[in-house]
């Protein structure tokens, strides 16, 4: 497990369109939630599809999220741009968040999320071996306000 307010590892992952995305692409811009999903699970699309209905939300957080799978998989419809889906194929990626048992010998065992503030400091995370594990938006949003506010440069003084 990674702990919490130390710089996150290094995420690199290929998008549909081919550009490939990475966790750094974001630093000094936007907060971040890093969200690893399982590939072909009704459940994990379904967390996404709820995730990509909380856009306007991120946007006024000031953070994106960056949805990874550890194979290409086709989940339809245009995302918006606080929702950047994509896939690392190879997982290591997904064995830097979520360990070194990440995948067993049916493919990727566990998910995760993990939200970083805009300069890669880990702030909350969760984990498990189902989505079960997972949290829900309004609990990643709510990481995301205590973020904005206690960002110097994003609110204002007390």
């Amino acid at each position: 497990m990674l702990r919490v307010r130390q710089l996150i590892p290094p995420v690199t992952a290929r998008c549909a369109d081919g550009r490939v995305v990475q966790a750094w692409d974001f630093k000094q811009k936007r907060a971040l939630a890093i969200v690893f999903l399982h590939a072909g699970c009704r459940r994990c699309v379904d967390f996404l599809e709820r995730l990509s209905e909380q856009a306007a939300q991120l946007r006024a957080r000031e953070a994106v999220a960056l949805v990874v799978f550890s194979e290409t998989i086709s989940v339809g419809g245009n995302f918006p741009a606080q929702i950047v889906v994509a896939a690392d194929v190879s997982g290591k990626s997904q064995r830097a968040y979520l360990g070194a048992d990440a995948f067993g010998p049916a493919g990727q065992d566990r998910v995760g999320v993990f939200v970083t503030d805009r300069y890669g400091e880990l702030c909350a995370q969760w984990s498990g071996p189902h989505e079960d594990a997972l949290p829900q938006a309004g609990e990643i949003l709510g990481v995301l306000s205590q973020i904005q506010m206690s960002c110097e440069e994003c609110s204002s003084p007390e």
